[in-house]
């Protein structure tokens, strides 16, 4: 018998190519004033900035931009997000480019109707006031961000990285047009490809999935499997840019309800202390864990293996479900994804440090496998090549 579950989407999701040419009719949702556009140097030297910008002008809408937006955001920068958007009298937020910006144009909202510091904030429903809301245009295929409950962010002080959730959190609109990937350099289009996979997977596999956001994660999955190569060998490619864009939202809603596991629990440590792009380390730690995690599922990875495309007929399920954890190892070869952690800034000499953090930021409570200390750190260590 199914256990009892909720399931909802908070976020409209609008797809085509060229939609960005009619964001105007969407901008209705948010209402009249000023808005802040959140990105990054990367959107301003693509021309993304200003294809966005032509577009308001033309719809009469006066903006701000903060383009200041690194990878793993931290709390500073959310603190002078704010503080412009105050400055510039601002009531609404764009994000336009992948989760970090999405992210910090979330905390932005928050900070914005909420007493600082953002750090009170962390956990689950913590803010008392709904924040600013804020319309995504993901320009990479991987995040999922433009249509989940939490934005990430790293305390610099603490070397780590918070998540702060709650259903004000999603964005009042996701708008998706696979002609804003175009210019995606092959090395992010890879990793966050990789991202957007290892949401599906752990949203699969985790303790909190229900039917709805299984039947999300294993068709983002297959749709990431036929449509990542390709994707990743010409970004300009309409038919997988498309897909992985659809798969990366796709995954976001599955994960947003069924959360993630131990992959992104080890992940986040990885990114705050190191600032290790949070896709290369989701997509290096991923094989270990799913290797870890078989036997507390066998079905649900030998699922998996058949979303990726592996011929399973004969196999034990167990047999089966070990084809997932191979095929995501030649996926990651294939696309130029280093297969240990020795290939990053990450120290090993930091596995303990990145173990306490993990255990503590929770994310590791949904595993399907329970996990001790001890077991990341073991993971860790196999992530290093170490064992």
């Amino acid at each position: 018998m199914l256990a009892d579950f909720e399931f909802f989407t908070a976020t409209p999701v609008v797809f085509g190519a060229g939609r960005l040419q009619s964001l105007d009719r969407e901008l209705h949702r948010l209402g009249e004033g000023r808005l802040l556009i959140v990105t990054d140097q990367g959107v301003v030297g693509a021309g993304l900035l200003a294809a966005l910008t032509a577009v308001l002008e033309r719809a009469g809408r006066e903006y701000a931009v903060f383009a200041d937006v690194e990878p793993n955001p931290s709390v500073e920068t959310v603190q002078r997000g704010e503080a412009l958007l105050r400055e510039a009298g601002c009531s609404a937020l764009l994000a336009i480019r992948g989760g970090s910006a999405i992210d910090a144009a979330k905390a932005i909202g928050i900070l914005a109707r909420n007493e600082p510091p953002l750090q009170r904030y962390e956990g689950a429903n913590k803010f008392p006031n709904a924040p600013l809301p804020v319309i995504a245009i993901p320009t990479t295929a991987g995040t999922g961000s433009e249509v989940t409950m939490s934005a990430v962010i790293t305390d610099r002080a603490r070397r780590y990285k918070m998540s702060i959730r709650g259903t004000a959190v999603a964005p009042r609109l996701a708008l998706l047009d696979p002609r804003l990937l175009s210019s995606l350099p092959a090395g992010v289009a890879a990793a966050t490809g990789m991202d957007a996979l290892t949401h599906a997977v752990e949203a699969h596999v985790s303790l909190w999935a229900a039917p709805p956001a299984q039947a999300l994660a294993l068709h983002a999955i297959a749709m990431i499997a036929g449509h990542l190569r390709p994707f990743v060998a010409n970004r300009g490619h309409a038919a997988a840019a498309g897909s992985m864009l659809v798969a990366s939202t796709l995954a976001g809603a599955a994960f947003a309800h069924a959360r993630v596991g131990v992959v992104h629990a080890m992940a986040h440590p990885l990114g705050g202390r190191y600032d290790v792009p949070h896709g290369v380390a989701n997509a290096i730690v991923l094989p270990y864990a799913m290797e870890y995690n078989l036997i507390a599922c066998p079905e649900r990875f030998a699922q998996i293996s058949r979303a990726l495309g592996e011929q399973i007929d004969g196999l034990t399920t167990l047999e089966a479900a070990r084809c997932a954890v191979d095929a995501v190892r030649r996926l990651a070869v294939d696309i130029g994804i280093p297969l240990t952690l020795r290939a990053t800034a990450a120290r090993e000499d930091g596995i303990a440090d990145m173990a306490g953090d993990a255990m503590e930021g929770g994310l590791a409570l949904t595993n399907p496998r329970t996990v001790t200390f001890d077991d990341v750190s073991a993971l860790y260590k196999r992530a290093f090549g170490a064992i």
